[in-house]
């Protein structure tokens, strides 16, 4: 038989976490099942939460208040940079007041697969996403762009919409996803059709309250695209390139979001 624990024996001691956090038990609470809690305070900033005599021996206490409190600040740092940012695209990128008078292709160029809508009118009637099966990004990409060149040698498109690149990609993606862009620009120039560059920034600014991580920002985009459309996407490339487009017709309609609200 095990040794009975006297809980009452770790209230008054200091332990420090695996990250360096001191942190002393004040009381013990309640046994819950067969575990004990106390209360427990981060000598650091004074936080006082809930843990388990598990934790405290295992080191693995951290001081959550202050770990929240990190976050929010860093949320609110990249909230107030990428305010920064669309302030700036506007000043670099105008979006014409008459796209709603033209046919107007969007695309979300990828080096894997590619997302395209397309409005008449005002309204957006197609959308759909483009794959290949190569490996190699160049075959990858000669394969995609030669379809949306087939699209565009119709006549039926005005203006080509493509996201900016963003210079923070991994040099590496920059590098292919440029090279692949230069492929379509060629075509674009070629047959005399209107080439508009939108940063991310700038149009996502005006879709909503987008949140800040990507993973997020795609499945925002792919509920938006279904609240808009009644359906599910096929990708998110297909989503994204729906709702830069739709954020570019709908450009005098929509209110600024959060993304430019100093009180975040």
């Amino acid at each position: 038989m095990g040794k009975k624990i006297d809980p009452n024996e770790y209230v008054g001691l200091e332990f420090t976490n695996k990250i360096g956090e001191r942190f002393k038990v004040l009381q013990y609470q309640f046994k819950d099942k067969n575990n004990y809690c106390f209360d427990i305070e981060f000598l650091g900033t004074h936080n006082i939460q809930l843990a388990t005599l598990n934790q405290i021996r295992n080191q693995t206490c951290v001081d959550l208040v202050e770990r929240k409190k990190v976050k929010r600040m860093k949320v609110e740092l990249q909230l107030r940079e990428r305010t920064k940012l669309v302030n700036k695209a506007k000043n670099t990128c105008v979006i014409p007041s008459n796209l709603k008078d033209k046919n107007v292709l969007s695309i979300d160029l990828s080096t894997t697969s590619t997302g395209i809508a397309y409005s008449k009118a005002g309204i957006i009637v197609r959308w759909k996403t483009i794959k290949s099966p190569y490996t190699d990004f160049r075959e990858r990409g000669f394969e995609i762009v030669k379809e949306l060149v087939e699209i565009l040698e119709k006549g039926m498109v005005d203006v080509v919409i493509l996201e900016d690149v963003y210079l923070g990609l991994n040099s590496s993606v920059l590098s292919m996803l440029s090279e692949i862009r230069g492929m379509l620009t060629f075509h674009i120039k070629r047959l005399g059709i209107d080439l508009l560059l939108v940063p991310a920034v700038l149009w996502k600014n005006r879709v909503g309250e987008v949140p800040i991580h990507r993973e997020e920002q795609k499945k925002y985009m792919m509920e938006r695209f279904k609240e808009l459309t009644g359906v599910e996407a096929d990708s998110d490339d297909a989503a994204d390139a729906y709702m830069m487009l739709w954020a570019c017709l709908h450009k005098e309609e929509v209110k600024e979001s959060l993304w430019n609200s100093e009180e975040i």
